[in-house]
């Protein structure tokens, strides 16, 4: 006998052994549907013991490493009266199922609220419900489904009304939840009548069987040999399906396998059947797909052409392709390269079978690599025309510096009522014209704005406001309001002044002309903190940026102008009007030089023009009114700084630490608890939103569990919402927006310490 041949009769033996103490021998042979349900009883809990053996030392350790005493318990009593229901000879069998199938309803119950409704815990309770219809029957089953309704309602309240279960991964909405609860279900109540149907159905033709079976006994002779010629039809029959059922299998694994898209659909554009690939790309699995119309996944702007357009070109032409855009679950758009074919079969309905690519990564890297080409050939083309300009302007140079020069010389020599003084002083204001249109072509040339300062904007921007140039211009253009929305807390830049107000009053000029009658020109500035960039006229990077604006209300510039603006000598300005073509191209420069973007945003409400300068942290000459530096100092306070973006925690430690105290850092919410676990600070400074893991509410929240009364203040690159004034509410202090200013900073956290600093 060989070794497996032993072990093999071992556990038949051992089988055969518990099923008797389950149920009477006698009942188990007379009664085949008992002799079933008993023997898939012994395979239900030998399978869940065993497997229960293999997982319970790993799961021991981790149920204790986590303090989950309560699992625990419950899983060494559930093993134990497994145990007992495989081996006591006390208990019926409807009782000994009723409570194995028990145990699988408590799993998936306990699974659900200790790890989540989107776990596990669902997948028992839905087998729960089927194998009571298996092993107790239809009306069993009913009041399982019952009680599986009754549970999913309750715990789907609980974590809804938030009164448990608030970090287990959940439904969106609560439409989502219902409609998830619903599915799960009506394909519980499915799978679990059918199943008790079919095992009903299986005993009333086991009692037909058992009736027929003494009429066949008497009339065997007669159908011996009907009765074999059937059996060979039968495993003529059983082999032909089972060929047909592993060809069917091969051929679903092959299309599974294929990374493209593999589908088929009804003349009406419904899903007949769908790949895996196909389904997961648009966020499903492929049976939620199966008689949904292709159109539900469209955009909707194509949906109608699908209709009208598509469907009915494939029954004329038979076959068709191109490229279609799928909306996937997440609402990211998909770009599919399709063929689709008609097939007609005899004896079939007429059907689509079509295959697709999803090319999205192809589309998407075109269109980056067409707009890089685009800005490449948009910088190089104004370097060209910069080095064209900086050549004239040199060539200019020599050749007015006599016109500039020599009228004032003339001038001091003739007498008042010379004749040749006017013609003189019309030269030299010509030269003077001349002159300051040689100052716009080097400004093009690029890499002038020397002599760097630190500034801010609005200063640059008031100056100019005051300038003789813009009073000058706000006489000549009486129906044109000037007005301005300066961000009193704007961060200082590198600049050359005299750059940023000829690029200002170029701007402002440009704008004025641009409106035909009446209308307003508005110069606003703001702090602009970008964690993403922003694609626009120019790509612009994440970073912190003082933000310059000049908007009209004109008409504002079609898209072929839009690309051709920042060119010098191209000028659409028409006859009357003053210019050059170099305004724009002066702006394009000065911000360049300043490494800063512009993004220039059109319509027919105007135009806008967005200037980007990089901040610094450096401060200009005090002004009066300014808090002293002395009043915010620290004294070797520990400060911990809690934000994810590793260089806004270098600047605020950085700040602080200039003005005496001692920081620390970390990245997360999660990290900030681990640390105060065996640590303390004397305030915090913590970021709002912290992407990923808990934010700053949540973390402060949780803070208090372990230090009450903890100091902080917040911060965030948004406006004050309401997250910040319930973390104050729970006692955190000031709340300041980023970026961040040395004053700002240090009289927050100076506040927060000595409470009576702010009372004076």
């Amino acid at each position: 006998m060989k070794p497996t041949e032993s072990k093999l009769g071992y556990f038949q033996r051992f089988q055969a052994f518990a099923m008797n103490r389950m149920a009477p021998s006698s009942v188990i042979e007379k009664d085949s549907l008992t002799y079933w349900r008993v023997r898939i009883l012994f395979a239900i809990i030998f399978t869940g013991l065993l497997l229960a053996l293999f997982a319970f030392v790993p799961v021991i350790t981790l149920l204790i490493k986590e303090n989950l005493w309560g699992l625990l318990i419950f899983n060494g009593f559930a093993w134990v009266i497994g145990l007992s229901l495989l081996l006591s000879r006390r208990l019926r069998y409807e009782i000994r199922a009723a409570i194995a199938l028990l145990i699988v309803y408590a799993i998936g119950l306990v699974v659900i609220i200790f790890v989540g409704p989107l776990s596990g815990g669902p997948a028992w309770l839905f087998g729960f419900a089927v194998l009571v219809g298996v092993l107790l029957g239809s009306k069993a089953a009913i009041m399982a489904l019952t009680v599986n309704a009754i549970s999913l309602t309750i715990i789907g309240w609980l974590i809804s009304a938030g009164l448990f279960g608030q970090t287990f991964p959940f439904f969106n909405t609560t439409e989502a939840m219902i409609v998830a609860g619903a599915n799960f279900m009506l394909l519980n109540t499915i799978a679990a009548i059918s199943v008790a149907v079919l095992v009903k159905g299986l005993v009333s033709i086991h009692h037909k069987e058992r009736d027929l079976t003494s009429t066949l006994e008497r009339e065997r002779s007669h159908l011996i040999d009907a009765k074999k010629e059937l059996e060979l039809e039968v495993e003529e029959r059983k082999q032909a399906e089972e060929t047909l059922r592993e060809s069917e299998e091969r051929y679903r694994e092959l299309i599974n396998s294929i990374t493209d898209f593999i589908y088929s659909h009804d003349l009406e554009g419904r899903f007949i059947t769908v790949n895996r690939a196909a389904a997961e790309t648009l966020g499903y699995i492929p049976k939620d797909l199966i008689g949904r119309p292709i159109s539900d996944f469209m955009l909707p702007k194509y949906r109608q052409a699908f209709k009208e357009e598509y469907l009915q070109q494939i029954k004329e032409k038979g076959s068709i392709d191109g490229v279609t855009i799928y909306l996937a679950k997440d609402r990211s758009k998909h770009y599919i390269e399709y063929r689709n074919v008609l097939v007609r079969q005899e004896g079939m309905e007429p059907f689509i079978s079509g295959s697709g690519r999803d090319i999205t990564e192809k589309v998407f890297s075109e269109r980056k690599v067409q707009r890089l080409q685009e800005q490449l050939q948009r910088s190089q083309k104004m370097e060209a025309l910069g080095l064209m300009a900086g050549g004239i302007a040199h060539d200019l140079n020599n050749i007015l510096s006599g016109i500039v020069s020599y009228p004032d010389l003339l001038l001091m020599d003739l007498p008042e009522d010379s004749p040749l003084r006017k013609p003189i002083e019309i030269i030299q204001n010509s030269g003077q014209r001349a002159a300051a249109v040689v100052s716009d072509l080097l400004t093009v040339a690029r890499g002038v704005a020397t002599g760097k300062e630190v500034l801010n904007l609005n200063t640059v921007i008031e100056e100019y406001l005051q300038s003789p140039e813009h009073k000058k211009l706000a006489t000549m253009r009486p129906s044109i309001t000037f007005k301005t929305q300066l961000d009193s807390d704007l961060l200082n830049i590198s600049c050359s002044s005299s750059h940023i107000k000829k690029s200002l009053m170029n701007l402002i000029t440009n704008a004025s002309e641009a409106i035909e009658d009446r209308g307003n020109v508005i110069v606003s500035t703001i702090n602009m903190y970008l964690d993403e960039p922003i694609k626009g006229y120019e790509d612009i990077r994440r970073g912190e940026y003082a933000v310059m604006t000049v908007s009209d209300d004109g008409p504002g510039i079609s898209p072929e102008d839009l690309e051709r603006i920042f060119e010098p000598f191209y000028t659409k300005k028409v006859m009357g009007r003053s210019g050059t073509g170099l305004g724009l191209a002066v702006v394009w420069n000065t911000v360049q030089d300043h490494e800063g973007y512009i993004n220039v945003k059109t319509g027919e409400d105007g135009i806008t023009f967005e200037l980007y300068f990089p901040i610094t942290r450096d401060e200009v000459t005090a002004e009066e009114g300014q808090v002293p530096i002395e009043d915010y100092m620290g004294h070797g306070e520990k400060i911990l700084v809690v934000d994810d973006e590793e260089n806004q925690r270098d600047i605020a430690c950085g700040l602080l630490a200039k003005l005496g105290y001692t920081t620390e850092a970390v990245s997360s919410g999660e990290e900030t608890i681990k640390y105060l676990k065996n640590n303390s600070a004397d305030l915090l400074v913590l970021d709002m939103i912290m992407d990923p893991g808990i934010d700053g509410l949540e973390t402060y929240k949780r803070i208090l569990e372990l230090h009450p009364g903890q100091k902080a203040i917040i911060a965030s690159e948004f406006s004050e919402t309401d997250r910040v004034k319930e973390a104050q509410r729970l006692g955190a202090g000031k709340y300041i927006k980023k970026p961040y200013t040395l004053e700002k900073i240090g009289l927050a956290v100076k506040e927060e310490l000595d409470p009576a600093l702010s009372k004076r």
